[in-house]
Formats: structure tokens, sequence, C-alpha cells
């Protein structure tokens, strides 16, 4: 008895005659999809793209114009075979001669929604409701396919919600942990421009730059200027300056949401030894200095949060007012009112206590002037949010972020905590606004994180068209104008600048 395959017609060897038998087969092939004989239809595609896959020069663009609607057509029978591999490559093979096909794009997202990448699913319903604008299916499955991935994000933050609340971060809110701690390369080198020439190496005082660079947003030439300055007053050997421009940068880099290589410039100010008394004297402030905000970068940092704060607490309060027979925490107490510092301090422990206090500890802080803190009241602003997000008053966080910013425009860590809490009050949109607006300034080297999290966001919930593209695509200036109208006016803010009636305003204070 003869097989099948021994029955079926041999393939012709002239090209021509090749091409005729596969547009035969496509009309075959046709014929059983309509029928639902979906494996006859697979087989009767498969072998007219095998007799075109190598005709002559002269044929070649007829073969092109039946390849690609039988591959379409066959991506589709695949589809309905549960057969999503091959479907996604042959969308993939008419999109690299046709980047814009509709048909393509549209089973080319079935195909990825099959194999679970819901992610790269939503970029290419995306693209193919913008190529196809009034077909109604494919923007009922881009929205089906956003409801389950707010359904799945509302379900992890519910899961995870325990674990988040028992790291405090405070000075960064939502921060994952990261368990590595400092790199090698970290401990070796805190620069960033990779061995690039810097252009302020040459500048005779790039210190003297730094503020105008902070005050426009210039924020990756402050970071350059303070590297430039701290190389130079290395090789000067003045360590007293060295140290000024290594506490700076640690400031900078806490800005910047970097806490892993802020710790390493603090340590820096901390662990250089003096040559002899009057250089430790001379020294001794910014030592100080570097003891409280080592102290804040240890809440996100720590191995063992409570211990290594409480003793970095315990040489601050020793190093800035002396020695005392009275604990810790009582001391602080007592030095709470005479400057910003001491209420930062304060504000610290109650944070590893998780007392209610922590909150018209840290608002309390802002009333006072004296200290490192006091000439940095957009940080304080930022503490401050920090807590109330973690207390459960997102849009009072809200509010603090936004006087953070009206004290401090171009901060980038006030716009990130700021987005996590305006998702906590449901504002998604304007949630990345802020985020956007934080990568407008963020040096490259400090951004990837936000932008895997704006990604993340867009590709789960946006309603904006050619976000979700301009956002995977790492287009700042796209999305900052996609985003515009959600973004919070802080250059004609009705807040009011003094603390106190601002604190009033928020019921946080009498």
């Amino acid at each position: 008895m003869a097989s099948e395959q021994e029955t079926e017609p041999k393939a012709p060897s002239e090209p021509s005659e090749r091409l005729e038998r596969a547009k035969k087969l496509r009309e075959e092939g046709n014929a059983k999809f309509k029928a639902e004989d979906l494996s006859g239809a697979r087989k009767a595609y498969n072998e007219a793209l095998g007799l075109t896959a190598a005709l002559p020069e002269g044929l070649k663009e007829e073969a092109a114009s039946l390849r690609q609607p039988v591959q379409l057509n066959l991506a589709l029978a695949c589809l309905r075979l549960d057969q999503p591999c091959r479907a996604l490559e042959l969308c993939e093979e008419v999109l690299d001669t046709d980047p814009d096909n509709p048909k393509a794009t549209y089973r080319k997202a079935k195909a990825l929604l099959e194999l679970g990448e819901d992610k790269e699913a939503e970029y290419e319903l995306v693209r193919a409701c913008k190529l196809m604008p009034k077909d109604a299916v494919v923007r009922k499955d881009l929205e089906a396919l956003r409801q389950k991935l707010r359904a799945e994000k509302a379900q992890e933050q519910a899961t995870f919600q325990g674990l988040f609340e028992k790291s405090p971060g405070f000075a960064s809110e939502g921060r994952k942990e990261d368990p590595s701690r400092l790199s090698k390369r970290d401990l070796d080198d805190i620069y960033f421009h990779d061995g690039k020439e810097n252009p302020y190496e040459t500048a005779e005082r790039p210190q003297d730059l730094v503020p105008e660079f902070l005050s426009s947003g210039r924020l990756e030439d402050a970071a350059q200027a303070l590297e430039a300055a701290m190389g130079q007053s290395a090789q000067e050997e003045n360590w007293l300056a060295h140290l000024t421009y290594a506490l700076e940068y640690g400031a900078l880099l806490m800005d910047l949401n970097i806490d892993r290589l802020a710790l390493r410039c603090f340590n820096t100010a901390l662990e250089r030894p003096a040559k002899d008394e009057e250089e430790e004297v001379a020294l001794a402030p910014v030592r100080q200095h570097a003891l409280l905000l080592k102290a804040i970068c240890l809440l996100n940092e720590a191995a063992d949060a409570q211990a290594e704060i409480t003793e970095c607490l315990e040489k601050w309060v020793v190093a800035a007012h002396g020695g005392s027979d009275l604990e810790l925490k009582e001391r602080l107490l007592q030095l709470q009112e005479q400057s910003a510092d001491a209420a930062v301090a304060v504000g610290l422990l109650y944070l590893l206590e998780a007392k209610a206090e922590v909150v018209p500890c840290f608002a309390g802080a802002l009333l006072a002037e004296q200290g490192y803190f006091g000439q940095r009241p957009s940080t304080r602003w930022n503490m401050l949010g920090a807590v109330l997000s973690m207390t459960g008053k997102p849009e009072l966080a809200v509010r603090a972020y936004r006087q953070a910013l009206q004290c401090q425009p171009h901060y980038p860590r006030a716009l990130i905590n700021m987005s996590a809490s305006q998702l906590k009050c449901g504002d998604f949109l304007e949630a990345c606004s802020s985020q956007a607006q934080a990568l407008k300034v963020l040096p490259f080297w400090a951004a990837e994180e936000t932008w895997t999290s704006l990604e993340k966001e867009v590709m789960a919930q946006s309603t904006v068209d050619d976000l979700a593209e301009a956002v995977k695509g790492r287009h700042i200036a796209k999305a900052r104008e996609l985003l515009e109208p959600y973004a919070q006016d802080l250059q004609n803010s009705d807040l009011p600048s003094e603390p106190r009636q601002a604190l009033k305003e928020m019921e946080l204070i009498k």
C-alpha cells in the first residue's frame, strides 16, 4: 500500500511552475481555513512558503506579494492550533520587511499573550491600535490586558505590603532592598565618567561651579565638577577641602537616590586620618555631618539598621555635643529643639521603633534653623513626606514633596518619592509625570532604576497614546511632552513658603 507521502504530487522544478503551484496552495489553504480544517490549511500554507523560498530575481517581487498574506494566514492558523512560537516567528518575518503591517503587529501581540509575555504584548497592542484606530476588537484586547495587569499589580502590592512596611527606607519610598551592599567597584571608585575626559578637570576652581549647576538642574555637571574638585584637592593634599567635597558629593548622590555610593563618600570623610591634632579639629564639623548623613543612608542600606544607625547616632551626638551619662534617646530629646540636626536624629530613632511620634518629630524639624539640615529645608520636607506616606497619609505626603520641590525644583528624590505617593492616591498619570520630571535631571548613570519603574507603570496602565513607545524607547523629551498636562506646576505654586504656615495648613501643628 502506498504511503500518503508517495501519493502527493511532486513539487515542480521550474520556478514559474513553483510560483503557480504556490498560488493554488494558497487558495487551497484559504478554503480549508474557512472549512475549519486548520491542520490542512497549515499544511497547504507551509508548502506554499516552501515553494516560494528561493525563486530567481525576476519572480522575487511576485513571490514576495504572495508570501506575505500566506505568512499572515499561517500565523493565524498557528494561533488557533496553539502554536504561538511559530505564529510569533511568522509575524516577525513579515515585520522585518513591512514594519507597520497592522495584521502582523496584532497577531504578534496575540502570540506574545499566549507565551505569557504580557509587557511586550501590550507594547504591540498599543502599536496595533495606532495602526488600526477603528478596530474595536484590538482596542478591547488592549483594555482587557491592562485590566489583567492592574489586577496583578494590585495583588503584588497586597502581597508585599507588609514586607515594604518593615523596611522604612525613609529617604526613598518603595525602594527594594539590595543585599549586595557595596561592590568592589563602589569601594574603589565613586566617579562616573568611566575614563572619559572630565570637562572640569582643568578648571581653576571647579567647586565654584557646583552651586550654579545644582540650581539649574545640571546634576551631571555638578557631579563632574565635584569629582574634579576632589581630585585636585587630593593632589594638593588639602584634606579638609577634599573631605568637604566628598560630603557635598555624598549629599548629591542622596538627592539622586543612590545611597550606596553616598555611603562611600561619607565613609571617606570619616575614615581619612588627620595628620595632627590641629587638622583633626578642622575636620571635626565635616565628620559630624557625615555621621548624621550616614545614619540616614543606613535606613536603606544597613544589614542591621537598628544596631548600625544607633551606633552612628551615638558617635554623632558625642562629636557634636560632647559626652554625657544620659541614654542616647534621652540626650537627643534634650537637644531636639536646639537644632534641625537633633530633631532629625530623634526622628531616626522613632522610625526604628515605629513610633507614632515620628510625624510630629519631622514636622518639628522644619521649624528649627540650626545645623546642617537647617540649611536644607527641601531635604526635611522630603523626609516628612516619606514618613507621612509610610503612616498611611499619601495625600499629605504629596503636599510635603511639593513643598520640597518648591525649595529645590531639581530634586530627583522628591520627584521619585512623590510619584510613589501619587500612585497610592490613584493618580497614575501624575505619578508618571513626576518620574519623567526626575528623568530630565538625573544623570544617565543614575536613571535606569527610574526608567524601569516608569516603563513598568506605563505598560501596565497607560491610556495615553504613544506613551508606552516613548518610554520603551527611552525618549524622555517625548514622554515629558505627553505627560505635561499631568505635571505639578511648581513655578506657579500656591503653597506657602513659610514652613510654619504650611504645616498649619496641613494640620500637622497648631
